[in-house]
């Protein structure tokens, strides 16, 4: 088992460190493949509960926003994805193509498509180019994007990496046994100054302000853990062990990504008001 993981683990960090150095198309097409793997997954989970979700619709949703949002139309994603929840609540309404669509289904989709196109999309917007154009902050290097998204796994990373040994040295006190049984406070407060450290020093070795990598790094630290326990209760309601079986070793994307998605929408919001 841990052969496999590490097997795919290192797989997997090759990959993204390709897609991340090259960017543009490459980039975009990766991160939109892990869309639809994670609405996938969402539907499946939620359909283990009984929830029937209008998969078909979503995927067209997600299809749609991915890739004016890839091609930089942000406005045209806005707006498309605006116009396919209203098409959700139509079908909705006047029980369209979908047998026992309840309210709870529709609160659930429209989450749903937030949630996984939220987390995925300002990761996509934090490796491009032009999204720091717009900003007043000086970065310090010629290639920020792919540091700044960088910066951002390693501190989501270092969130998990140093909760996990801080847990099981000093692990005592656990913070949510019914929904993450080895989660300790110990292991957080461990995972949160680990995740601090780690921003000051990537920023300061590859050139980026360094109170800003402390500040992601401790914006992660605190989001980071909160995604992950997120998704876990997503999991224990749903009665599944993993959101899927994609990554052997690792279960599905949203087990992989669940911390990025509440990481790097926190991350953009804080680069866009510091900004300001």
């Amino acid at each position: 088992m841990l052969k496999t993981r590490v097997i795919t683990a290192v797989i997997g960090v090759i990959i993204v460190a390709i897609a991340i150095a090259l960017g543009g198309l490459l980039f975009n097409a990766l991160v939109g493949l892990l869309v639809l793997l994670g609405w996938r997954e969402y539907g499946n989970m939620l359909k283990n509960k009984g929830f029937e979700l209008p998969m078909r619709l979503g995927y067209i949703t997600v299809l749609i926003t991915t890739v004016a949002f890839a091609m930089g139309a942000y406005w045209y994603a806005l707006i498309a994805f605006m116009c396919m929840v209203g098409l959700t609540v139509i079908c909705y309404i006047f029980e369209l193509g979908l047998e026992g669509f309840s309210l709870e289904s529709l609160y659930a989709t429209i989450f749903g498509e937030v949630y996984i196109l939220g987390g995925f999309f300002t990761f996509m917007a934090l490796r491009n180019d032009t999204f720091y154009t717009f900003l007043s902050i000086d970065l310090n290097v010629t290639a920020p994007a792919m540091f700044v998204i960088w910066l951002v796994l390693v501190c989501t990373w270092a969130s998990d990496t140093f909760a996990y040994f801080a847990g099981c040295a000093f692990g005592k006190h656990k913070i949510v046994p019914k929904i993450s049984p080895n989660k300790t406070l110990e292991g957080f407060i461990g995972g949160f100054i680990g995740c601090i450290l780690t921003g000051f020093v990537f920023a300061y070795f590859v050139g980026l302000p360094k109170l800003d990598g402390a500040a992601i790094g401790l914006l992660t630290g605190i989001v980071a853990p909160l995604g992950d326990l997120f998704e876990s209760k997503i999991k224990r309601v749903c009665g599944v062990k993993d959101s899927g079986l994609l990554l052997p070793g690792h279960g599905g994307v949203l087990d992989r990504f669940d911390s990025l998605l509440f990481a790097a929408p926190v991350t953009f919001i804080y680069l866009v008001l510091e900004a300001l």
